[in-house]
């Protein structure tokens, strides 16, 4: 692979996604970590980048000329379900906002966040949203996300013989205990008998792995991962049923002009990135710390819904046995453009 088509691909991601550190850049692209050095000091010299030192790296910064807007800080899990964030970047500066990403390890320190101001966008699961904003947490949801792309995978070591019921691992208050619960409540699992929560992809890859567990359940494309060391699928959320995983969130402080603005290039850019979805995937997995290869492998796992219903949603959540309020509470956490 030549050095001209890196200089691209380099290039192509810095200037989707506004900064990179050169290790996303290296994961994204494929290039050794050699070729991606040469680019960028090439790059550097001619003025094209700059670099920042953040700590002990060094996060390399494509210095276009861009319109000044205001800045605005969007959180995500690191998962493969969110290339549309790249159209949305380009969209919202065009719209005079800039957006800074925080990468998370888990939806419930997204929702978190949001709720105390920490950030001003949010995209996590529906059910940590719909609970929070029951506890009058200040946010709207603008969006959904993506569908699909969970699973309920086993230890290639088996289940225990040793127990009447299985022990699990999952992320707390969000799709994945809803998928957990929903599994056994459908009778696609046995009983749970013990249910242990982790704070990150990697802590339940360890517990399934080590076999400290006998099942988890885990997004793509952690699931596909661990599928490929050995893990057994044994389904899928979508078999269960049709179910919104994600969706966006945004706060109350930003005012109804923000929201609107915001609610609008969020579906404009959802459009665009169903109409051509594959250009989007090595600039969003620089963005998310990814291999752009293993997130290409687990496109066909999402499927991206135009709009939120109340009622599926509660239903879904009522099918994993969980009592939730009526769908006209759901819709008081939508947002409802004034335009």
């Amino acid at each position: 692979m030549g050095v001209g088509r890196a200089e691209a691909e380099t290039l192509e991601i810095l200037r989707r996604n506004g900064q990179a550190y050169q290790s996303d850049i290296v994961r994204a692209t494929g290039f050794s970590r050699a070729t991606v050095s040469e680019v960028l000091a090439s790059l550097e010299e001619r003025k094209m980048v700059r670099r920042l030192k953040e700590g002990r790296n060094s996060k390399v910064v494509y210095v276009a000329a861009r319109p000044r807007g205001r800045r605005l800080r969007l959180g995500f899990t690191r998962a493969a379900e969110y290339p549309f964030l790249v159209p949305l970047k380009k969209t919202l500066r065009e719209d005079g906002l800039e957006l800074d990403f925080r990468v998370y390890d888990n939806g419930i320190g997204v929702a978190r966040d949001l709720s105390m101001l920490r950030i001003d966008i949010g995209i996590a699961p529906i059910i940590t949203l719909f609970m929070m904003h029951a506890l009058d947490a200040p946010f709207k949801i603008i969006g959904p996300a993506g569908s699909g792309g969970s699973s309920v995978l086993e230890s290639p070591r088996g289940p225990s013989a040793r127990r009447d019921g299985v022990s699990v691992v999952c992320t707390r208050m969000s799709t994945m205990e809803m998928l957990m619960r929903s599994a056994e409540s459908h009778h696609a699992i046995p009983r749970i008998e013990t249910l242990t929560y982790a704070g990150s992809p990697f802590e339940i890859e360890r517990a399934l792995m080590s076999g400290a567990v006998d099942l988890c359940s885990v997004w793509e494309p952690y699931a596909s991962m661990l599928e490929a060391r050995g893990a057994k699928r044994v389904l899928r959320y979508s078999e269960l049923s049709e179910h919104v995983c994600c969706a966006a969130a945004a706060g109350n402080h930003l005012g109804d002009g923000v929201l609107s603005k915001l609610a609008r290039s969020y579906s404009s850019s959802m459009g665009a990135f169903r109409r051509d979805r594959g250009s989007y995937t090595a600039a969003y997995a620089a963005l998310a710390g990814l291999d752009s290869s293993a997130v290409r492998r687990v496109e066909t796992e999402y499927s991206y819904p135009v709009e939120l219903s109340s009622d599926s949603v509660v239903s879904q959540l009522r099918s994993a046995g969980l009592s939730m309020p009526a769908p006209s509470s759901f819709r008081d956490s939508l947002f409802q453009d004034p335009a």
